[in-house]
């Protein structure tokens, strides 16, 4: 066979499109794409359960969601490690699918809590840690545009499916619409088994091609989860995590009720997911170019800074300023997500990389799942969403304060010398 030009096109762009996808499948289907249905599936609820059922009560499917999905990311990122990505995804795509389905046919919200634990395990075995360390094995090179590209996925999914469900919705009813919106994961799975490949040795005589443009390490490199967790960074990036998962989970969990009872009607409300989202799907792919040009802790806390005005903003009682305030919002969560997984992956190495990410995760998904209860609460209480918003934005100011204290000086490398 003729040797690989250094030119040719390397094959880990298509699995970073092909994971975009799979994100944007998973993410925007288990989050925001359920948020459009909340009012009927209240006034539902209500009737064949005689009242009672609050916005708390609803929103607590969100917070088992992402708690049952955070525990079960370090089992996922193991089993990731050990066995691949490719037959976790399929999973979650069959379990996404099944999830969908019984949704069109719930009168209770036992029945809502039990679909919950299915899109649980969608978010771990097909969500973000699996996707991150199949981007991880790709590239070292360029790993912040690839992982930019691919996490750009969960906003378009979360910017995508509540304008294209309120419009199923308006056309067909909420329980058609989860019937068929039920077929959509299994799109997923020719992706999965025919395009997504677990590393570039999988391309046989590719592989060494592969391997110089995408400047991939052997796989041995990086540090053990026990050496992650006395490392402060560890701690910095959990901490920064749960805050800022708290407060765009809890956010985005709102914004449609949010909207609606500032005034905005049912189709502005789906589409301010679209610009808080679409935003947001900017922010990974700019900010992902630029971390691997003008360092990553600079665009981190740059990020973060960008979003705390954008929760400041958003709390400004002018409904214009709503939509400036879901721009920069978004446009720096995105950025952030971004980050994160980067500085993730740089630092810490691929050696226990599903490992490491797993541990992360069950901190930020307990932020992430008790924002939506949380934030529902606090309105039950009081009325409105100021007190809820206000949260919000502290939390934000912490993460922000918390992103200046990552050191990023020292590599993976270094610390693997005086750790193992």
């Amino acid at each position: 066979m003729a040797r690989q030009d250094s030119k040719a096109f390397y094959y880990g762009w298509v699995i970073a499109f092909a994971s975009g996808f799979v994100l944007l499948i998973t993410n925007g289907m288990t989050l925001g794409g359920l948020n459009v249905f909340d009012k009927p599936l209240l006034d539902s609820l209500n009737e064949s359960m005689g009242g009672g059922v609050t916005i708390a009560g609803l929103k607590t499917r969100d917070a088992i969601t992402l708690a049952v999905g955070g525990l079960m990311a370090p089992i996922a990122g193991a089993a990731a490690d050990r066995f691949g990505v490719r037959p976790l995804m399929v999973l979650g795509a069959l379990m996404l699918a099944a999830g969908y389905f019984l949704y069109s046919t719930v009168d209770s919200l036992s029945q809502i809590y039990w679909i919950h634990l299915l899109f649980a395990t969608t978010l771990a075995t097909c969500g973000l840690v699996v996707n991150v360390i199949l981007i991880s094995r790709w590239f070292i090179k360029d790993r912040g545009l690839a992982l930019g590209i691919a996490l750009a996925g969960t906003s378009l999914g979360n910017g995508t499916m509540p304008p294209i469900n309120a419009v199923l919705m308006g056309e067909f009813g909420w329980r058609a619409s989860f019937a068929w919106s039920s077929l959509l994961p299994l799109l997923l799975l020719p992706v999965i088994l025919f395009v997504i490949r677990e590393r570039p040795a999988d391309l046989g005589p590719q592989q060494p091609a592969a391997q110089r443009i995408a400047g991939a390490s052997p796989a041995s490199d990086g540090m053990t989860l026990p050496a992650a967790l006395r490392t402060r960074n560890f701690w910095l990036l959990a901490f920064i995590a749960m805050f800022s998962f708290f407060s765009i989970i809890g956010t985005q969990a709102h914004l449609n009720l949010y909207m609606l009872g500032r005034g905005f009607s049912q189709m502005d409300a789906g589409f301010s997911y679209t610009v808080l989202f679409y935003l947001g799907l900017c922010g990974k792919v700019l900010n992902g170019l630029l971390a691997d040009r003008l360092g990553k802790k600079r665009v981190f806390v740059a990020t973060l800074g960008v979003m705390v005005v954008g929760a400041l903003v958003l709390r400004l009682p002018q409904a214009t300023g709503i939509w400036a305030g879901l721009a920069l919002f978004g446009l720096g969560w995105g950025g952030l997500y971004t980050l994160l997984q980067l500085l993730a992956a740089d630092y810490f190495g691929p050696r226990h990389l599903g490992k490491i990410l797993g541990a992360i995760t069950v901190l930020d998904t307990l932020g992430g799942g008790l924002g939506p209860p949380l934030i529902g609460a606090i309105r039950d209480g009081t009325g409105s969403y100021d007190q809820a918003f206000l949260l919000v934005t502290v939390l934000v100011g912490i993460a922000f304060m918390l992103a200046t204290l990552f050191d990023v000086d020292r590599q993976a490398g270094s610390a693997i010398k005086t750790t193992t």
